[in-house]
């Protein structure tokens, strides 16, 4: 979808006319143009009409991502998506088999590395991981300077701790929470990602420090700054589940096992299989 069928399409679900949809910002015969794909539209002119008329930006250029996205870029969300699906399905062959065709892709290496993390997981085979392959990921992490803010290098960070030295995840989740603690403004999106991260520390956190008698060792402050992350964030629809995540691993760390069945067998009654079935307990 274009920018003007985009832009066409939510003048119809608000009822407006022409001239109230362009709202004194551009002309009513722009805007008439802008939609029927004969003249382009600036992305601030763009914003004001769609703050104007309070729709939701990320919303809209969701509508139009697809038109304008780079062909490799595509390409990627689309096999990510077909991946995802097989993974989440615990579908062996499909994960496989798509793993094969995202090898051979014009995507990023920082998402064939992820993939074949995420494969090794569901064949159970994260041992075979070489070691030339863990430090192929250090590096990146390594030399990339922002990763945090580059969402590529983060969701590598994010699937890669069960792999990765205790020692380097535990620094870099410290550079992780003093470098967002100092950053303002951060969109929602973003907020999401860091919460991903956070519950994927406290998972693989919990699994290295219980104990084989069952106890809990000693627990630092990158994991009680993931679980203060998770409960900072905004009580809406779109976090809540990171909201309970908090919650849930609150009472894990603390040796409240009880409390934690509870959580867990409450959002599987909700019919959340899909976000709690990997959970411990």
């Amino acid at each position: 979808m274009t920018i003007g069928e985009a832009l066409k399409e939510m003048q119809k679900e608000l009822g407006l006319t022409g001239k109230e949809m362009a709202a004194g910002i551009i002309t009513t015969g722009t805007y008439s143009r802008v939609i029927h794909g004969t003249r382009r539209i600036s992305s601030d002119l763009l914003i004001k009409l769609l703050l104007k008329h309070n729709i939701d930006l990320s919303y809209f250029f969701d509508k139009v991502s697809d038109t304008y996205m780079p062909p490799s870029n595509r390409l990627e969300q689309k096999l990510s998506s077909q991946f995802g699906l097989a993974f989440n399905n615990h579908d062996i062959v499909a994960a496989v088999t798509t793993f094969e065709q995202i090898k051979k892709a014009n995507v990023s290496t920082h998402f064939k590395k992820r993939v074949q993390i995420a494969v090794a997981f569901l064949t159970k085979t994260t041992d075979d991981l070489d070691n030339k392959f863990k430090k192929s990921i250090i590096d990146d992490l390594n030399k990339e300077s922002n990763w945090i803010f580059n969402i590529q290098a983060l969701l590598l960070f994010a699937t890669s701790f069960e792999i990765l030295p205790t020692e380097f995840v535990e620094k870099k989740m410290v550079f992780f929470f003093n470098k967002i603690s100092r950053s303002k403004n951060i969109s929602e999106i973003m907020k999401e990602r860091f919460a991903i991260v956070c519950v994927n520390y406290l998972h693989w956190k919990y699994s290295q420090t219980i104990g084989l008698n069952g106890k809990i060792g000693i627990i630092g402050a990158n994991v009680v700054n993931a679980i203060n992350y998770l409960q900072s964030l905004e009580s809406t629809t779109h976090f809540i589940i990171y909201i309970i995540s908090a919650k849930y691993y609150s009472a894990l760390f603390s040796g409240n096992l009880t409390r934690a069945k509870q959580i867990k067998e409450n959002l599987l009654d909700m019919g959340c299989t899909l976000v709690v079935k990997n959970w411990p307990l």
